[in-house]
């Protein structure tokens, strides 16, 4: 190794292909990831070092904070290695064991992985070996957890799955087909599934076995037989992607990521926050020895069917007793049946149809009366009452403005006529005539006094 450029300091694991170390690098004291790999001879699923290093120039350039990017490759005769950026934090093989996530972490680290993954959409570079132990989770110095993706791309180097790798795949994968964008979201929620439950939905050897794991496998059933706190719209998210048809999942990853942010609660921004960083020159303590890389996980269980009840023998006739009062005063049929049946509870004092073929009147009453009472809703609230007299306000506000309105209008009507009336007698009376005027009836009367 090339000392004068990485130094190793800690082995962390040892996987099928390779040991990783954390390292630091001489030139910056930064942390680094470290991964070298085993001699053919000595891995049981060997990458194809060509391949990688023709794969080197595209991997390179794949950068997101979700996402630990390679800084280079040293390749040498006596080995080969790949060195990552490092985040301190616990694999995702291991977290559930170590943390118990609840639906808003869920959620977080969901909107995580899919925007590292629409990167590798974006580039066309899916990722292709999505699966818990290549999912790294830290908690954030800012708030919350933080996720980061290892091993971008280099599941195409190698020939062999591991079987880690088969368990968290799609169906089509283990049919031969390429990786794709519908298969990273199947492989996602497969691997988000096991970080809320801590089960695998799918195991076995060979590829046949795992697939009729997935033709039984019950998303929502299994959800809630594990994670009964848990939503139904992240259950059905979940089981929206772990469709075995690619048809039927999302077409897209920011199709899954829009539908995911529609059932979180509104005002959530997702901003990508800087990886958090080891110290320089920092210790931790000694590590503790982790299980096999490919050890089998626990299997998700089967969502439990509903249970019948077997029809029982008719019971012989006991002596006659006097009725016993119910819980609540109501006179209760001796003998009744109280214990709940395996399909669900039962209401106090009710009985199975196969003991009890006809239904009375008095039975039906008491089963109604046993029934918890349902809270009522008030028909008026606080708020209801305060939007009613704003109403009744606003309202009576409208029909004065308007009344004054209309009784002015008439006095102004009645002003107008009453100046009218005044005006046309005075138009009618003649006006007086002047002193030095002369009026036709003077002239003629002087004119008769002349002759």
């Amino acid at each position: 190794m090339h000392s004068d450029l990485f130094h190793p300091e800690k082995l962390l694991a040892a996987g099928p292909s390779a040991k990783i170390y954390r390292g630091v690098e001489t030139a910056t004291g930064r942390k680094v990831l470290i991964k070298v790999m085993l001699e053919d001879h000595e891995s049981s699923y060997p990458l194809d070092r060509e391949r990688l290093q023709l794969l080197a120039h595209s991997l390179l350039h794949v950068r997101h904070p979700q996402i630990a990017g390679l800084i280079t490759l040293l390749p040498t005769e006596e080995e080969f290695a790949l060195v990552y950026e490092f985040v301190p934090g616990i694999s995702g093989r291991a977290l559930p064991t170590e943390k118990r996530l609840s639906a808003a972490d869920v959620r977080a680290l969901a909107v995580q992985l899919l925007h590292a993954m629409m990167v590798g959409e974006h580039m066309r570079l899916p990722h292709g070996d999505l699966k818990p132990s290549n999912l790294i989770v830290a908690d954030h110095p800012g708030g919350g957890l933080f996720l980061q993706v290892q091993d971008w791309g280099i599941s195409m180097a190698r020939a062999h799955p591991t079987p880690e790798t088969m368990w968290f795949a799609a169906p089509e994968r283990l049919h031969g087909a390429p990786p794709s964008s519908q298969s990273d979201l199947f492989s996602a929620a497969a691997s988000l599934f096991y970080l809320t439950t801590g089960t695998a939905p799918a195991q076995g050897s060979t590829p046949e076995e795992i697939l009729a794991d997935w033709a039984h496998f019950d998303a929502r059933g299994s959800m809630y037989a594990v994670r009964p706190d848990m939503d139904q719209p992240l259950a059905d998210w979940l089981a929206w992607l772990l469709q075995r048809d690619p048809g039927h999942r999302p077409h897209s990853v920011g199709h899954a990521l829009d539908v995911l942010m529609r059932t979180m609660q509104t005002g959530f921004i997702y901003q990508p926050a800087p990886a958090p960083q080891m110290a320089p020159g920092a210790v931790t303590a000694p590590l503790v020895a982790g299980g096999q890389p490919n050890a089998a996980m626990p299997r998700a269980p089967a969502p439990r069917p509903p249970q019948q009840a077997a029809p029982a023998a008719p019971a012989p006739a006991a002596p006659k007793q006097p009725q016993a009062t119910g819980p609540i005063g109501k006179p209760q049929a001796t003998g009744s049946l109280t214990k709940p049946l395996p399909g669900g509870p039962k209401l106090p004092g009710a009985t199975t149809a196969a003991l009890r073929p006809a239904k009375k009147a008095s039975d039906e009453t008491g089963a109604a009366d046993a029934a918890p009472a349902v809270p009522k809703k008030p028909i008026f609230t606080k708020r209801g009452v305060i939007a009613i007299v704003l109403n009744l306000a606003a309202l009576i506000f409208v029909l004065w403005f308007f009344h004054v309105f209309e009784s002015a209008a008439p006095e102004e009507a009645k002003g107008g006529e009453a100046a009218e009336s005044s005006a046309a007698p005075a138009a009618a009376t003649p006006a007086p005539a002047k002193k030095n005027e002369a009026t036709p009836a003077a002239v003629e009367k002087s004119g008769a006094k002349k002759k």
